[in-house]
């Protein structure tokens, strides 16, 4: 099979930069020089051949006021008297005979313009001519002899001496454009490579961090051109990398540490449990035997929502779900109805007050921060408490009942796998707040704990308003809506808060069961 001929523009995808660069100037400068050298051709000939054209006509005038026959007579063919400036010269009659002076040897051609010059129709006539090999410049202006009659004079001038002018002059323009491609060439390589050095350097660095693989050896960055741009740039990449490494090295450690003591209970009671089952004579009771499987079954719940929330954590990517106009009211009694159904083992009341909320989002990601900020909520409140919700214009505020959250706390229960010292007893794997305030930062928003009127905690999550569906103010216009503030509307406006409360016959309350000897590594209570 016959290959295919390889496209002459794919072969400069393959040339060094500097010598694209250094081409790429020599083929400009080419291109300049080549016009410049044209232009100045073209206006040298232009301006010669005006001033040779008058010049001749001058000369034409002044010999045709000095011409006259030898011997008077009513013909031309008697011989001509003519100062002609050492130029072919020659009369023309009416008829178009031309007559030279004796000693001249070329003669001039003529033509129909010619022989109107001679009649007087036309005032005169300038046309280029070639005789004999040579190019002629010639002036044909009208003449009156007495006795003779009209007439016409021709003047030719040769024009080699202009043409050997041109032509040396487009030798000095090919000489000069010659070498000034060649050196600009060489001195467009030399400026490449001066301009390319910090490219240069920025590729060592970033060659030294791949071999390396250390993030934290940044570009240097000199000036504040394109390049430092570029270099900037990829230091911002390279912090980005290193602190995206340094959180997943971070999530590793305390993940690891976090499943290492479920796992470790979990083995510990299953090992039991094996022993026990294979030395009948040593058979658990049946209450420790029944709290034991609890215990496994509650670790193993806690464990699958850690590697849950792990999995939810450790994708450092944009969420796959898009962003589309959603009902703040909505999801919230979505995600109070999924939490109610858990709250049934401590009687715990969900009571939501919202009005219409239209956020721009994704109701999935809302529902799941929304559901955590409520399953914290009840794991907190006493038995028999209650759970507010309360839901306004691109904000839900959450309060309980519960012991509320430490002042030096506050600022840092949104962490990963952090927990207070009153939480610690408690199940849980320190992520779902954490989860919350990923949620609220990927939609532009904010969360936070504060002390709520009872004494227990409150946490306020706050999204964007959209433009257009925001809240007008009491003038009429619209106000921005300021993070955690009210948000102030015209009476007409407010439409009818709707307050569902649910109360939930409480199940029989299931023992708790406290660490024996065999659990108490695990470091969790039932």
């Amino acid at each position: 099979m016959r290959a295919r001929p390889r496209h002459p523009r794919l072969s400069l995808v393959h040339l060094p930069l500097r010598n694209r660069m250094a081409l790429l100037i020599g083929l400009a400068v080419t291109a300049t020089v080549a016009v410049v050298a044209g232009v100045a051709l073209g206006a040298t000939g232009i301006v010669l051949g005006r001033s040779i054209d008058h010049q001749l006509i001058q000369q034409a005038y002044t010999a045709a006021q000095t011409i006259k026959p030898k011997e008077w007579g009513p013909e031309w063919d008697q011989g001509l008297i003519v100062f002609n400036f050492g130029l072919p010269a020659q009369v023309i009659s009416t008829d178009g005979t031309p007559t030279a002076p004796d000693n001249q040897v070329v003669m001039l051609p003529v033509n129909s313009a010619d022989i109107a010059v001679a009649h007087g129709v036309v005032s005169q006539q300038l046309r280029t001519v070639t005789v004999g090999g040579g190019r002629y410049r010639v002036a044909t202006v009208p003449i009156r002899i007495p006795s003779v009659g009209l007439g016409a004079l021709q003047l030719a001038r040769d024009m080699s001496d202009v043409d050997q002018t041109l032509r040396d002059l487009g030798l000095v323009l090919l000489g000069v454009g010659v070498v000034g491609v060649a050196g600009s060439v060489l001195l467009g390589r030399l400026i490449a490579r001066a301009s390319l050095k910090p490219v240069d350097a920025a590729a060592a660095a970033a060659e030294e961090v791949a071999r390396t693989q250390d993030l934290s050896a940044l570009i240097p960055v000199t000036g504040s051109d394109e390049i430092a741009r570029l270099a900037n740039s990829l230091n911002s990449m390279l912090r980005a990398l290193e602190a995206s490494r340094a959180r997943q090295r971070e999530l590793v450690d305390d993940a690891s540490h976090e499943l290492r003591t479920p796992l470790t209970s979990l083995r510990t009671n299953i090992e039991l449990l094996l022993r026990a089952e294979a030395n009948p004579a040593r058979a658990l009771p049946a209450a420790d035997r029944d709290a034991l499987l609890r215990d496994v079954d509650a670790q193993i719940r806690e464990l699958s929502g850690l590697v849950s929330e792990l999995v939810e954590l450790a994708r450092d990517e944009a969420p796959a779900e898009d962003v589309e106009p959603a009902d703040l009211t909505e999801i919230v009694h979505v995600a109070a109805d999924r939490v109610r159904r858990r709250a049934k083992a401590k009687d715990v009341q969900i009571v939501v007050t919202a009005v219409p909320s239209p956020v721009d989002g994704r109701p999935h990601m809302l529902e799941r921060a929304v559901t955590n900020l409520l399953d914290n909520a009840v794991k907190f409140s006493p038995a028999q408490g209650r759970v507010h919700v309360t839901v306004a214009p691109g904000e839900v505020v959450v309060t309980d009942e519960g012991p509320g959250i430490a002042p030096e706390d506050r600022s840092r229960v949104f962490n990963r796998f952090y927990r207070a010292t009153s939480a610690r007893g408690l199940p849980g794997s320190g992520l779902g707040l954490a989860i919350v305030a990923d949620a609220a930062a990927a939609h532009g928003g904010w969360v936070r704990a504060e002390e709520g009127p009872a004494g227990g905690a409150l946490l306020r999550l706050s999204l964007p308003v959209p433009p257009d569906e925001a809240w007008p103010s009491s003038a009429g216009a619209p106000s921005a809506v300021q993070p955690g503030a009210a948000v102030p509307r015209e009476p007409s406006l407010v439409p009818q808060l709707r307050e569902e409360t649910s109360v939930l016959a409480s199940p029989p309350a299931r023992p708790a069961y406290r660490r024996s000897w065999w659990t108490r590594g695990s470091g969790r209570d039932l």
